[in-house]
């Protein structure tokens, strides 16, 4: 379950779902059901600022009610940077900060992360601690990892030109949304401050997909998780029998109303419940549940 709830299952539901390029800032604020087995997991939000020169990407998780164990659990991962352009795509997001913190009764963790602007190298810092008391843990003592190690760290020449996953969440939607719906192809090498590793995916035709009993005209997009450093030999066969699928609006906006990971024992389903820009209200109930937890925590 780490490795699916850190790794695989952030990136495979973020890297791919962010046409042209646009001409003046562009905001979207997101809110979406994550469902595990049919359960209803938790919640999240995906925020994006974008201009022709910076970016601002976040995503930010809470754990539902009907998941009593992890009552006050609250989670963000928050990429900033600068944006390139190039003839595939439009925009290239150049990351320059990456954060992720998550916290869960007497556990957290922080962790930051920077590229250098001039070799687009990615160095990683993190932190377990109490947040009741402050006290330091250390990762032996998170209860998924049991006695196992901590991972080897991951060489330099494989965290140079990498994504993070919210810059990953950004460079994705642009290479799929830029130059209309022809079918494309794409491999995004994404650094998370443990493990190195590629989304690799395609696109489909565009047809009509059922979500919650309403009929959609969607882009599906479908992919995989590519191990490339830092994972074990249990966990490469676990990921090689995961599949995602993600589905897109056809249109300049180009969003994710559904994503899906398939493996042989659970089915995670992620469903847009809310575009923010025509129902602010879910995004303040949203913020306001956030502030709750974090508050409780």
């Amino acid at each position: 379950m780490h490795v699916l709830s850190r790794s695989a299952m952030g990136a495979a539901l973020t890297a791919a779902c962010l046409a042209s390029f646009p001409a003046k800032a562009e905001s979207d604020r997101l809110v979406y059901a994550l469902m595990i087995g049919g359960l209803h997991v938790g919640d999240a939000m995906v925020s994006v600022e974008q201009t022709d020169k910076s970016y601002r990407a976040q995503m930010r998780m809470n754990a539902a009610s009907a998941v009593r164990w992890f009552k006050n659990f609250g989670a963000a991962m928050t990429g900033e940077g600068s944006v390139g352009h190039t003839a595939s795509s439009p925009i290239v997001p150049l990351p320059a900060s990456y954060k992720r913190e998550w916290s869960a009764g007497d556990m957290a963790e922080t962790m930051t992360m920077t590229f250098d602007p001039a070799t687009r190298l990615a160095s990683a810092e993190d932190r377990v601690f109490n947040p009741v008391t402050g006290a330091p843990l250390t990762h032996e003592d998170l209860p998924w990892n049991g006695k196992h190690s901590k991972h080897p760290p991951v060489p330099a020449n494989l965290r140079t030109n990498v994504y993070d996953p919210m810059a990953a969440f950004l460079a994705g939607r642009e290479l799929l949304r830029a130059g209309g719906m022809a079918p494309k192809s794409f491999r995004l090498p994404i650094y998370d401050a443990t493990r190195r590793y590629d989304i690799v995916g395609k696109t489909q035709p565009v047809r009509t997909v059922n979500i919650g009993g309403k009929d959609q005209e969607l882009l599906p997009v479908v992919g995989k998780l590519e191990p490339v450093f830092g994972f074990s030999d249990e966990a490469k066969e676990r990921l090689a029998k995961i599949d995602a699928k993600l589905y897109f609006t056809p249109d300049k906006r180009f969003l994710p109303v559904q994503g899906v990971i398939s493996a042989e024992l659970f089915s995670a389903v992620m469903n847009l419940t809310a575009d923010c820009r025509s129902e602010p209200t879910a995004c303040d109930a949203f913020t306001k549940t956030s502030e709750q937890k974090a508050g409780a925590n």
